[in-house]
C-alpha cells in the first residue's frame, strides 16, 4: 500500500510513513484481520446526519459510546443499532467502534482475535453448510466467538429465524453475556419484531441487556453512488 493510501495517515499524520516497518499498521492489520474486516472497511468512515437534523441525538449517543469504547467493551456493555431503513449507518457505526477500540488497545495488545464483526446472515447459512462439510467461516466463529472482547453481529435477524437458527444464535450469544462481554447488534427490524422473529429468550437479550438506538434517516448508500457516478460525467 502507498503511503499515501495507508488507512492510518489521518490519525497518526505520517509520522512513521517513511519508516521501513510501521509497528502500528503491523498491529493493526493484525487486529483487523483477526476481526474479519477487509482492507476496505478499515479507513476511518465519515458519517453525516440528514439535513434537517434527523439522527442529531442518535448520532451523539453514539460517538459519544465510541469516545468512551474502553469501558463499554471493558463493562461488558452492549448496543442495539436499529432503523426500518437501510444504508443509514448502523453498520458503519459498528466498523467506527471497533476502530475506535483497536485505536485504544493497539500498543498493548498482542495479536490475537479481539473483535469480531459476525455477518448473521452469512454466519447461518455457513453454519447450515457445516452440518455436512466443514466451512471455515463457521469454524473460526466456533473458535474464536467466546475469547473476542467485542463482537457486532450486524444485519441481525434479517427474516424470521428458524428454531435451529435463534438457538446457534443464543448459543453463541447467551455465554458472552453471561461472562460479561460486549456486543452491538444491528437489525432492520425494531423491538417489538424482534420478539416475533427471534422468540422471547433471545428477544430479551438483545433488546433488554442493550442501549437501544433507533436511527431514522435517509439511505445515505444511495446519496454516496449518485454523487460518485455526477463525479464521473453521470457514468454508472
Amino acid at each position: 500500500m502507498a503511503v499515501k493510501d495507508c488507512y492510518l495517515r489521518s490519525i497518526c499524520n505520517g509520522k512513521d510513513c517513511e519508516a521501513e516497518f510501521c509497528l502500528r499498521k503491523y498491529k493493526m492489520d493484525s487486529l483487523y484481520t483477526a476481526a474479519l474486516i477487509p482492507e476496505n472497511k478499515r479507513k476511518h468512515i465519515t458519517l453525516h446526519i440528514d439535513a434537517d437534523g434527523t439522527d442529531l441525538n442518535e448520532f451523539t449517543q453514539l460517538a459519544g459510546i465510541e469516545a468512551d469504547i474502553e469501558n463499554f467493551v471493558k463493562e461488558g456493555r452492549n448496543l442495539f443499532i436499529h432503523s426500518s431503513t437501510c444504508g443509514n449507518g448502523k453498520s458503519s457505526w459498528c466498523y467506527r467502534m471497533i476502530e475506535a477500540y483497536f485505536n485504544k488497545i493497539w500498543p498493548g495488545s498482542d495479536l490475537a482475535c479481539r473483535a469480531l464483526f459476525v455477518s448473521v446472515p452469512k454466519l447461518l447459512v455457513a453454519l447450515k453448510d457445516n452440518i455436512d462439510s466443514s466451512n471455515d467461516y463457521a469454524k473460526y466463529i466456533k473458535e474464536h466467538i467466546y475469547e473476542a472482547d467485542l463482537v457486532v453481529w450486524d444485519d441481525i435477524c434479517n427474516k424470521m429465524g428458524t428454531e435451529y437458527e435463534i438457538n446457534q444464535l443464543l448459543n453463541f450469544i447467551d455465554p458472552r453475556i453471561i461472562d460479561g462481554k460486549a456486543n452491538i447488534y444491528t437489525s432492520n427490524l425494531g423491538k417489538d419484531a424482534i420478539y416475533a422473529a427471534l422468540g422471547e429468550r433471545l428477544g430479551s437479550r438483545i433488546c433488554n441487556l442493550s442501549i437501544d438506538v433507533e436511527l431514522k434517516g435517509k439511505d445515505k448508500r444511495a446519496l454516496a453512488y449518485t454523487l460518485q457516478t455526477e463525479d464521473k460525467g453521470g457514468q454508472a
